[in-house]
């Protein structure tokens, strides 16, 4: 059933795309980049011994974890409706990239060293908009002169990098929200935030001997899957191109 779902969903966004004729005459595509603000991440570290067994002793899991911010950039397909009824709703089709790192506080015997963590995601995202400007909720007559504010949901996959620890993919879910301002006729500028979740990242025996970290987070009640626990703030700033 989920991926039927998924597929269904794919297959809506490439006729949303592809179609020439009114439901989806405005296409924009964009850049961005801004700040992620990291939420609250468990450390645990594990010794693995050199045949690729079991950990030697207990895992020691620290709470104490001082968080760095970290850049993300990303770029945006948007396809809003053009009938009356769709111009307030469109989907958006987003790959995104961002770093931040992790520190532990110093809990022996497990070493002290900071973690880098990398992720690359592509989002799918369903949205609705509500036009600001000249006229609350309402759209003018020209395309492309509208100041609207905009709140959206999507999911998507999320590949995970961790220094010291595991790489892999999973599932993401993501809540954004903004204003788009017209600067020109096809030039608009985004002030955007966003709510990201990424799968925790966990060390098996596969991944080395030695000293290996997993990465984890709160756990969070609405997500569908109980592993989407490592939660993202970003605070973005784009630009967009209307066809």
């Amino acid at each position: 059933m989920g991926q039927l779902r998924k597929g269904a969903v794919t297959l809506a966004l490439g006729i949303w795309l592809a179609w020439s004729g009114p439901a989806a005459s405005e296409v924009m595509t964009g850049l961005t980049t801004g700040i992620v603000v990291p939420g609250q991440q468990d450390l645990v570290f594990k010794e693995y011994p050199s045949d690729g067994g079991r950990p030697l002793a207990d895992p020691t899991t620290t709470n104490d974890v001082t968080e760095s911010l970290g850049p993300l950039v990303g770029a945006t397909i948007t396809a809003w409706g053009d009938w009356p009824a769709l111009r307030y709703f469109g989907v958006q089709l987003d790959p995104i990239y961002w770093v931040m790192s992790a520190k532990g506080a110093n809990t022996p015997p497990a070493p002290h060293f900071t973690v880098h963590q990398q992720r690359t995601a592509l989002y799918l995202s369903a949205l609705g908009r509500l036009p600001l400007r000249p006229l609350l909720g309402r759209f003018s007559e020209e395309p492309g002169k509208d100041t609207f504010a905009y709140l959206g949901a999507g999911a998507g996959a999320v590949h995970s990098s961790v220094t010291h620890g595991a790489s892999k993919w999973g599932v993401g879910d993501q809540l954004l929200g903004g204003v788009s301002i017209p600067l020109t006729g096809h030039v608009r500028l985004r002030l955007e935030t966003r709510y990201l979740l990424a799968r925790d990242v966990d060390t098996r025996p596969r991944d080395g001997p030695g000293w290996r970290v997993d990465t984890s987070g709160t756990h969070v009640r609405f997500t569908v899957d109980r592993h989407l626990d490592t939660r993202f703030h970003p605070v973005l700033l784009g630009v967009d191109w209307r066809f």
